[in-house]
This record gives C-alpha cells, sequence and structure tokens, in this order.
C-alpha cells in the first residue's frame, strides 16, 4: 500500500500553526535512530520508505518560503513516529498532544507501537498536554468535548480515538475558506471514512465509533473537506476547501 506521509500548515493572525510535522528522514540514515534491536529489524520488513533531506520538515518549510523557526504551535495528532518526526527541527514549537495520547508514554514498550520515545522525550521538546473540555455547542454533539487551540473557534481540536487511544483531529474554520478537518489516521482514505471501512491498525470498535461523529459532523457543517494525512487526494481536497484549486 503506498502513502502518502504528509503535514498541515495553517497561516494564523498569531502565528504559523503546524498540524503533525512528518517523518525525519534520518531514520533511514542514522543506524540507531531507533534503540530498540526488534524496532530496527521490523522497520524494513514492514515499511520501505521513499525519503530524502528534502523532506524533512524544516526544509519543506523553506520550500514555501516559512522558517521552521517561525512556527508556533504543532498539533500532533497522535505519536506514531512518521507524525512526530521533525519536531526536533522545532524547539520553539509549543508542541499540543491530547493527555489521553501522552499516558501512553507510560505504559509497557510503546516503541512496540512505533511510538519511540527517544524521539518524543527530548530536552527541546515544549510539549504540552490538552484535555478535552465540555462544549453547549450543538456543532459538537456527540464528541466528549473540544480543545480551542487560539481561543476564537478558528482550530478546534477534537478526540477521535481508535488509531491510537488519544488520535485527535483539527476543526479548521475561516471566513473565506469551507471548513476543513484534518483526521490524521483516524482514516487513510476519506471515501473509506463515508463506507465505515475501517483501514491500518488500531481499535476497530473506537474507529467506528470516531467515524459516527465524523459523519455526523459534516452533516451538521455543509461544506466540510475532510482530510487524511495518509490520502492522497487531501492536496487537492484542502485546495479547493482554500480556493486555491488551479
Amino acid at each position: 500500500m503506498r502513502l502518502p506521509l504528509q503535514a498541515f500548515l495553517i497561516e494564523h493572525r498569531d502565528g504559523w500553526v503546524l498540524f503533525d510535522t512528518g517523518i525525519d528522514p534520518a531514520i533511514l540514515t542514522t543506524p540507531d535512530y531507533i534503540s530498540s534491536a526488534i524496532g530496527r529489524f521490523l522497520l524494513p520488513r514492514i515499511f520501505r520508505f521513499h525519503l530524502s533531506e528534502a523532506d524533512r520538515i524544516d526544509h519543506v518549510l523553506a520550500k514555501l518560503g516559512v522558517a521552521a523557526g517561525d512556527i508556533r504551535t504543532a498539533v500532533i495528532s497522535h505519536l506514531h513516529f512518521d507524525h512526530v518526526g521533525g519536531i526536533a527541527y522545532l524547539p520553539q514549537a509549543e508542541l499540543l498532544v491530547s493527555e489521553r495520547e501522552w499516558s501512553i508514554l507510560s505504559e509497557p514498550h510503546p516503541e512496540r507501537e512505533w511510538i519511540l520515545r527517544e524521539h518524543i522525550e527530548t530536552p527541546s521538546a515544549k510539549w504540552r498536554q490538552i484535555t478535552f473540555e465540555p462544549t453547549n455547542d450543538p456543532l459538537f454533539e456527540g464528541f466528549e468535548g473540544i480543545h480551542d487551540v487560539a481561543g476564537d473557534g478558528s482550530m478546534v481540536l477534537l478526540p477521535t480515538p481508535g488509531h491510537t487511544k488519544g488520535s485527535l483531529s483539527m476543526l479548521i474554520r475561516r471566513e473565506d475558506w469551507d471548513p476543513i478537518l484534518l483526521v490524521g489516521d483516524l482514516t487513510y482514505e476519506v471515501p473509506l471514512l463515508d463506507q465505515n471501512v475501517v483501514a491500518g491498525t488500531g481499535d476497530r470498535q473506537m474507529l467506528l465509533a470516531s467515524f459516527a461523529k465524523v459523519q455526523a459532523l459534516r452533516k451538521r457543517l455543509p461544506g466540510l473537506t475532510i482530510a487524511a494525512s495518509h490520502h492522497f487526494a487531501a492536496t487537492q481536497a484542502v485546495a479547493r476547501a482554500t480556493g486555491n484549486a488551479p
């Protein structure tokens, strides 16, 4: 199965925000990037990467004319290595992760789930665990709560567990855009979500419950675009929603 490894850049009046940080190409060139011997053994037997230094998050941002040092906040959908691989190049950024996701680090052997503690609990990383607060907004009915990143409703985090127990998604709303929901690895392709087809790894029942909440949100929010990190169509979907499609 071929999958892109994508992160999303959002311009906000308070500064630049990232949703996920991609993968670090050093995973291919640094022999001990994964400290676990079993992890080093399994990596090439499970994954085949097509990466170069140009795919490192700071280089990707530079191509867009954005300095890595200007990133104010990075929202981490979940802690898998292909979503947190760029945090070392964003030492000034506040890293938002759900409290439930962070608790995985306290469980035995998180590396068996490809959550690499050595690249998460680094001295320079400015992690902030977030909790989801209850809301009376009928738009978010069914979700256990929300977290408003900027306090203005433009970037709202929603719990969408299943791929991991603390996975989250981010709803983006701007007057000049159609609403966009960035869903990380909730699904690898949006049509699979619509069809209730679970792809990838995780807890099936938890994933289907999150699917139902997202599907209900879509009905309540006309024009909602869903963009998944590993879906090739995400780039075009976001371009259409933001009015930047060719």
